[in-house]
């Protein structure tokens, strides 16, 4: 896996409608991504990290159709699955929780404040 990486993972290659900034459709629900990244990740330069958040995060109050970006700041490696699976799900869990209540209030207007 790692070897392809290295081969696969080189610049930006996906469109503006994966990033969610492409032409709005009603037809077409948006993709919600989330990006969990090390805080010093060996795998990707904390200054290749960083452009990847200037060019596509959601900032606060900024387009929330963009992905929502993330630094840890509590320790998790890169290889979360060997010694921190439980934290990662937790987390996982919290930003699935995210996605489902924004969904919900979108459906339903009203319905977020609730399911708080």
């Amino acid at each position: 896996m790692a070897c392809d990486e290295i081969q696969e993972i080189t610049e930006d290659r996906w469109d503006e409608g994966l990033w969610g900034t492409g032409a709005e459709s009603s037809c077409s629900p948006k993709t919600k991504l989330v990006f969990y990244f090390g805080k010093s990740d060996h795998w990707v330069a904390n200054h290749t990290r960083d452009e990847l958040i200037t060019a596509r995060a959601n900032d606060e109050g900024g387009d929330r159709r963009k992905p929502t970006m993330i630094i840890d700041g509590e320790g998790i490696p890169h290889g979360f699955c060997i010694r921190h699976s439980r934290v990662a799900a937790v987390k996982t869990a919290e930003f699935v929780e995210e996605i489902i209540a924004a969904d919900r209030a979108q459906i339903n207007p009203g319905t977020e404040q609730e399911a708080q």
